[in-house]
């Protein structure tokens, strides 16, 4: 079939079922939409009549961590209390009659999910554009895990992929609802790295990172939330042509998060739809290759964003696929349905 042979000739999805994680497993109740990935593909094989065929990602090696983040930090995080601080807990929070793991263990749903931007990375380099359909960790700092992220996947894979000598440069394009400041922070002063991050500039965290183009949006200003991230966009490109990008479209903007902490920025579907169709497009006019990741979205709705996004990626490295598409609108069922037991995984070295 026309999509099964689309996905033979160049792979552009990495996932893995092991990204829906198993919080309550490790005592944990976080709105995290960890499902988000399950959703998507699932709307996909209904849009496309076949499953999307996705590479699965490698755990990153600790090696790989250590050219972002300090051996003293990774340490630290075989102690509980290290986790307690990066996902915000308080004592009674963390419900351990439900626990059968200790929450140092989670460590490896992140390398797992970290080293899938990594593959997005390399696929991107090969085939122009790829989505990691998860992670998105900007929020890590080299010496500290802060806001859910645990450590940065999107600097560990640019810095992999410059040691490697695959790119010299790499820009990233933060449209997340919080400032990219672990990004920031990490590339600070590096002008190899150029960070985008159009943010909330009343939303968390108070204290912001300076990257290399901030555009801060107040609540009252949502109106010129699209102008304003296309203005950034091509700014950021006027003054550097970068070897990758690294994009980071997160969802939590949409007015659908349930998220307390993000009610400054509630956006229509429509917005992002040609938020991330527009970042998408640009750079693949422009011949620079593009991944992304999902970053922040909490509740079960926000995959309704990233489904628009990928969809978009997919149809645009892919014109043909247009001809099998059902109307998206036919898979706003994803949500209420088990996710499909079809999905196809192929190794991420085939």
């Amino acid at each position: 079939m026309l999509y099964s042979q689309a996905m033979d000739k160049a792979s552009h999805l990495v996932f893995s079922p092991a990204y829906n994680t198993d919080l309550p497993a490790f005592g944990l109740n976080k709105p995290f939409a960890l499902d988000r990935g399950e959703l998507v593909l699932k709307a996909l094989e209904e849009e496309f009549g076949q499953a999307p065929n996705v590479i699965s990602p490698q755990p990153l090696d600790i090696e790989d961590v250590l050219l972002v983040h300090s051996l003293a930090y990774l340490e630290s995080l075989e102690k509980e209390e290290t986790w307690f601080e990066i996902f915000e807990l308080k004592a009674e929070e963390l419900k351990r009659e439900t626990a059968t793991k200790a929450l140092p263990e989670l460590i490896e749903d992140f390398l797992l999910k970290s080293g899938g931007t990594l593959e997005a990375a390399r696929l991107a380099l090969k085939h122009g554009l790829a989505a990691n359909l998860g992670a998105g960790y900007h929020h890590a700092f080299p010496d500290q895990g802060r806001g859910y992220c645990v450590i940065n996947d999107i600097a560990i894979t640019i810095r992999k992929l410059q040691k490697e000598k695959l790119i010299k440069t790499a820009m990233i394009v933060d449209l997340d609802f919080h400032q990219g400041d672990g990004t920031a922070k990490t590339f600070a002063n590096d002008k190899s790295v150029f960070t985008l991050s159009v943010h909330s500039q009343e939303g968390w965290p108070e204290i912001k990172q300076e990257s290399s183009l901030d555009v801060g949006i107040f609540e009252s200003e949502k109106d010129t939330y699209l102008e304003r991230t296309k203005a950034a966009v091509n700014q950021a490109l006027n003054q550097f042509t970068p070897d990758l990008v690294m994009f980071v479209a997160g969802s939590d903007v949409y007015e659908k998060d349930i998220l307390p902490g993000t009610k400054y920025l509630r956006l229509p579907l429509s917005v992002l739809k040609e938020r991330d169709q527009f970042v998408i497009d640009t750079f693949k006019q422009r011949g620079i290759p593009l991944a992304m990741v999902f970053a922040g979205g909490y509740g079960p709705h926000v995959w309704e964003v990233h489904h628009q996004a990928v969809r978009h990626l997919l149809l645009v490295s892919d014109p043909e696929l247009s001809s099998r598409t059902k109307p998206s609108s036919d898979c706003k069922s994803a949500s209420n349905t088990e996710p499909s037991s079809g999905i196809k995984c192929s190794a991420a070295n085939s």
